[in-house]
């Protein structure tokens, strides 16, 4: 088992989708609601979803999955990134659930800015760690998330 991300660019809400009987998308190829995942990361970890609301059925133009590793692997990658970090960059993300939730819009934009302004910082720390390439990768995944959330979208913990 580990975290699986799926990053969305450009959310637009869907009129009238068709639902099953627990109140589910039934489109799930095209369609996302964020749900009870997200309500509880916002109970959580207020304001990591603004922009998107959990109750809402969305589509969107792009989209990418990832694995961000087991849990342990992910979690070594966020301790070194919250090691790597100056303690005001990344926080959204280190300080945030590592099985579920939803990151909206406006912390995406944040995080994005994050990501490209530690990005040269972050390949020279990456070559101080055993699993460098790994956690470089990862980094690199996780920017390409936040980029693409940042326009209009959300990342979505899974």
């Amino acid at each position: 088992m580990g975290l699986d991300i799926t990053a969305y660019r450009k959310l637009v809400v869907v009129e009238n989708p068709e639902l099953d009987e627990d109140g589910e998308v039934l489109d799930w190829d095209n369609q996302w609601k964020p749900g009870e995942s997200m309500e509880w990361s916002e109970e959580n970890f207020p304001g990591r979803g603004e922009g998107v609301n959990p109750q809402t059925v969305y589509t969107w133009e792009e989209g990418i999955e990832f694995c961000a590793g087991s849990y342990r692997g992910y979690n070594w990658w966020r301790a070194k990134l919250e090691e790597f970090s100056d303690g005001n960059d990344f926080q959204e993300l280190i300080n945030f659930a590592d099985n579920e939730g939803v990151i909206g819009p406006i912390v995406s934009k944040k995080l994005a800015k994050d990501f490209a302004k530690n990005k040269e910082k972050a390949e020279d720390f990456a070559k101080s760690l055993d699993n460098g390439d790994w956690w470089i990768g990862q980094y690199e995944i996780w920017q390409d998330a936040f980029e693409m959330a940042a326009d209009n979208g959300a990342v979505e913990f899974h």
